[in-house]
């Protein structure tokens, strides 16, 4: 199933310029700083329709596109060095750019010259995605390119899974982690890339990805999960994610629920987790694996 993301996106974008809600990264650079702030009060209509677009129909057609893709291949390739900022740069390029394959050809042969998989998830895509949230910042690439991008990494994060899941451990009895973007933000490539780490490492992974707060407090209160993560990227979710996590509290299935969050708002408030009453918070996926393992002493 092929679906025109180019034309989804053109066809949905007001002519004016929007705040970039970046995606998770997992850095502690301060690249992803309040500069993205923008609160939702001063969202127009225009936007609204835009982000009510992206969430009703890119996102469910991205996982659709999806369902049945060839995975990427790895090779018994040799290289240990990471991604350099050139190749970065060059990616995050041809994830903007109309052909469509370039981004799947240059992974496929960073895999073929050996580099896992989990290095491209945390050294190529996420800082990739940050190089994006830079050219927008500086006006040296439009609000499509931008969103063009993110939405074919994520198809990439998604092709990545196979690969990456070869490694999987046992399946851990009754640990079950359910994973979304704070409602009202589009932050699925740090959700999915987290997903695909706990599910590696043996847990039951559910994902909300573009969901309303009423679906996912649905969710959350007809299954038992260990582990609720939520991702935030910019200082005009804060308030909504305070209120969601208290929501979730109340609502869920597990009165015992354990919410991490996650995201780059955190390179500058690290400690963000205490404000919105969450139990903890992680830069990256890495990290929100340790974190979960250490609340369960797994």
């Amino acid at each position: 199933m092929n679906f025109n993301f180019l034309g989804a996106v053109r066809s949905a974008l007001p002519k004016k310029k929007y705040w970039l809600m970046s995606m998770d990264d997992g850095s502690s650079d301060q690249s992803g700083s309040s500069r993205y702030s923008e609160s939702t009060d001063n969202k127009d209509a225009c936007q609204a329709s835009l982000m009510q677009i992206l969430e009703s129909q890119i996102i469910p057609s991205l996982l659709a596109s999806n369902e049945f893709v060839e995975p990427f291949y790895s090779t018994d390739g040799a290289r240990t060095a990471l991604p350099t900022e050139v190749e970065i740069a060059n990616f995050a390029e041809l994830c903007t750019n109309p052909d469509e394959d370039a981004p799947d050809l240059f992974v496929q042969g960073l895999m073929a010259e050996g580099l896992s998989s989990e290095n491209i998830f945390l050294h190529l895509l996420a800082p990739a995605a940050r190089h994006l949230g830079y050219l927008w910042d500086e006006d040296l690439c439009d609000f499509s390119k931008v969103t063009i991008g993110l939405i074919r990494m994520q198809k990439i994060t998604m092709r990545l899974g196979s690969d990456f899941q070869e490694k999987r451990k046992s399946a851990m009895d009754g640990m079950r982690a359910l994973f979304a973007p704070v409602p009202g933000s589009q932050h699925t490539l740090g959700v999915l890339m987290v997903s695909e780490f706990f599910r590696r490492e043996g847990w039951q992974v559910w994902m909300e990805l573009g969901s309303s707060e009423d679906k996912l407090l649905a969710a959350v209160k007809k299954d038992w999960f260990q582990v609720i993560g939520l991702s935030i990227g910019t200082e005009a979710h804060v308030e909504s994610l305070t209120d969601t996590i208290k929501l979730i509290r109340a609502s869920s299935a597990n009165k015992d629920v354990k919410i991490l969050i996650g995201g780059p708002i955190l390179a500058t408030i690290p400690n963000l987790f205490e404000e919105v009453g969450a139990d903890g918070a992680a830069g990256d996926a890495v990290s929100a694996v340790a974190l979960a393992k250490s609340l369960f002493a797994l």
